[in-house]
C-alpha cells in the first residue's frame, strides 16, 4: 500500500501566527491528535500535537484541592512557541510498511504528507490499520480487479484476514502475480501454494 491510498486529504492545517486557543479548538473539535502548521506558501513548517497543548498549564479545579490555587494566566502564546518545527514528513508515494515501522519506532500517531514541498495530507496509525481491516470478500474483489487491470490470467486464490494464498500454476507468472497482489490495499501477505 502506498501512503496516497490511505492518507486523509486535504489535511487540516493552521497558519503560522495561530494561537493556542486555535489549536485547542481544531484538535478538540476535529478529533485529531496533531495538526500541521503551514507558512503562506503552503509548506509544512511545523506540527502541534495534543501532547504539545497539554504541556501548557491548565487551571486547577479547586474541588480537587484543600485550598484554592493561584489563577493560571490566559493562553497568549503563539503556535510558533509550542509547535515542533521542521517535523518528520512522508511523501504520498512512500510504502505504508515503512511508515508503519516509523510509527512503531517513533511513537508518532500521525505524520504530514508532503509532495514537492506542499502539504497534501496526513497519514495516521489508524489510517493504516483501517486499510488493513478489509473484509475477505472486499479484498477478494480488489484482488480480482488487480488481476484484470494488470492483464494477468485469472488464478484461484483464497483470502483470509488479509492473507492471500494463490493456487500455483506452470505459467511462469508467479512472481508477477505476487507483485500485483502485494499492491492491493489490505493485503498483509501473499504466498503461492
Amino acid at each position: 500500500m502506498l501512503v496516497s491510498e490511505v492518507m486523509t486529504s486535504p489535511a487540516l492545517s493552521l497558519p503560522l501566527g495561530a494561537t493556542l486557543d486555535d489549536v485547542v479548538e481544531l484538535l478538540g473539535g476535529s478529533r485529531i491528535s496533531a495538526v500541521p502548521v503551514v507558512d503562506d506558501a503552503g509548506r509544512c513548517v511545523g506540527i502541534v500535537s495534543e501532547a504539545d497543548v497539554l504541556r501548557e498549564p491548565l487551571p486547577r479545579d479547586p474541588r480537587a484541592h484543600l485550598r484554592a490555587s493561584a489563577a493560571v494566566p490566559g493562553a497568549s502564546r503563539t503556535l510558533e512557541q509550542i509547535m515542533t518545527p521542521d517535523p518528520t514528513c512522508v511523501a504520498s508515494t512512500e510504502d505504508c510498511a515503512e511508515v508503519a515501522a516509523q510509527f512503531a519506532a517513533s511513537g508518532f500517531k500521525s505524520l504530514p504528507v508532503v509532495d514537492e514541498g506542499q502539504l497534501v495530507g496526513m497519514v495516521s496509525r489508524s489510517d493504516i490499520l483501517r486499510a488493513m481491516s478489509v473484509s475477505n470478500s472486499a479484498l477478494a474483489d480488489a484482488v480480482n480487479r488487480a488481476f484484470t487491470s494488470a492483464g494477468l490470467p485469472a488464478r484461484g486464490f483464497l483470502v483470509q484476514a488479509g492473507h492471500v494464498s494463490v493456487t500455483p500454476t506452470d505459467d511462469g507468472l508467479d512472481d508477477a502475480v505476487v507483485a500485483v497482489i502485494s499492491t492491493v490495499p489490505g493485503v498483509r501477505s501473499v504466498r503461492v501454494g
